[in-house]
């Protein structure tokens, strides 16, 4: 892990190394309101760009900028920085506009893509235990060397593609096709995933958005047909207040497995709040709870998890993201080996660094340091992991 910390360490030194434009002269700010009079919009980008940069709690800097970037149709950014301002102490007129461009974007967007792409060396790919031997009524057995926990590197891919066409004024047709992709050189270790969906969502207003429908998922594991799921999803949307954002998610799903393990049901809900501290800051908390039922008693049982994140834009261009997260996991059935129903308690840590300026293409690299460790009654399940991804990301 040392030699991950020191990647980590000379990446920050080239972020904070390399010569940018986010020395901005505030004598740019008339020039740059002059070309966006003028229709000069892409002319005016480069120097929004750069006060924003220099001076990310600058409400009319970054809101300006998110009008450039939606007269530009770069939708994914400008919503970005419409939602970071809104943190910024706007007054009411503001807030409402706002609103009226994140509503403009969600109805004209018709078609949409996603794509990521991230390295993720790991001190513990399989997420397996580090004990040597494990003892089993009173006598010690020794555990093999594919049994404990080794380093490796996976490459993972995420990328997703929408289609959304007006029914009428509040009514549209949503369908996607979204993939995962885990390779590792260890074929028990890679895992892809292919989701298709397809349902209806209903914007009342421009605050608020519904939206439901059904999918059809596949997964392999390790090259392997590993399962399907049916089932049914939905998800709400709301602006809460002058600062706040609401998401609730669930999904109910029958999965069918192609091993020998028995079908399963799952049900899964999340809710999330994002707040706008600043113009600077967002700070973000997640939790979940899934239940799977119908499958084997050892693997059957419930789920719960909480995230806190927090995004902070640094003068100058520096973007920092730290998440701390929890989880429970209780399983219903006993462990045939050990005697017990299996009891989980995991607490993982992330911190994200990227530049705003430093990017390649319509991406910003990305570094994300992590560690996670559980705890668990079943010796086999306790592990610990640290981890380095070099990744995209849009988030600017």
């Amino acid at each position: 892990m040392r030699r991950y910390l020191y990647i980590l360490l000379l990446g920050l030194g080239a972020l904070f190394a390399r010569p940018h434009s986010a020395v901005a002269d505030p004598a740019e700010w008339p020039r740059a309101l002059e070309l966006m009079a003028a229709g000069q919009t892409e002319a005016a980008l480069p120097l929004l760009e750069a006060l924003v940069s220099a001076t990310p709690g600058n409400k009319d800097y970054r809101f300006e900028l998110a009008v450039a970037l939606f007269l530009l149709e770069r939708d994914f950014r400008a919503k970005f920085h419409l939602e970071q301002v809104r943190g910024a102490g706007l007054t009411p007129a503001e807030q409402n506009m706002v609103a009226q461009f994140l509503a403009q974007i969600a109805a004209r967007s018709v078609w949409s893509a996603s794509f990521s792409f991230a390295l993720k060396p790991e001190s513990n790919a399989g997420r397996q235990t580090s004990l040597n031997t494990v003892t089993l009524g009173g006598l010690d057995f020794e555990l093999t060397p594919e049994s404990q926990a080794k380093p490796g590197v996976s490459a993972l891919v995420t990328a997703g593609i929408g289609y959304s066409p007006h029914i009428n004024e509040t009514w549209r047709a949503r369908f996607s096709l979204n993939t995962h992709l885990r390779y590792n050189k260890v074929v028990s270790l890679r895992d892809y995933q292919l989701t298709a969906r397809a349902g209806l969502q209903y914007l009342p207003d421009p605050r608020s958005s519904y939206a439901f429908g059904v999918h059809r998922g596949s997964r392999w594991v390790g090259d392997a047909r590993y399962s399907s799921d049916t089932g049914i999803w939905g998800e709400h949307v709301r602006l809460a207040g002058d600062r706040g954002k609401w998401e609730f998610v669930f999904d109910l799903s029958a999965i069918k497995y192609d091993t020998t393990l028995p079908d399963a049901r799952r049900q899964f809900f999340l809710a999330s709040y994002s707040h706008a501290l600043s113009g600077s800051t967002l700070l973000t908390l997640t939790g979940y709870a899934e239940r799977m039922r119908g499958t084997l008693p050892s693997l059957a049982g419930a789920r719960t998890g909480l995230t806190v994140s927090g995004l902070y834009a640094w003068d100058g261009g520096l973007m920092t993201s730290l998440q701390l997260g929890v989880q429970s996991d209780r399983r219903r059935g006993v462990e045939p080996l050990f005697g017990l129903a299996r009891k989980d308690s995991t607490t993982s840590l992330h911190l994200s660094v990227y530049h705003r300026d430093f990017r390649i293409g319509s991406f910003s690299p990305t570094l994300v340091m992590g560690v996670e460790k559980n705890r668990s009654n079943i010796p086999l399940a306790r592990f610990d992991n640290q981890f380095l991804t070099l990744g995209l990301t849009r988030n600017f």
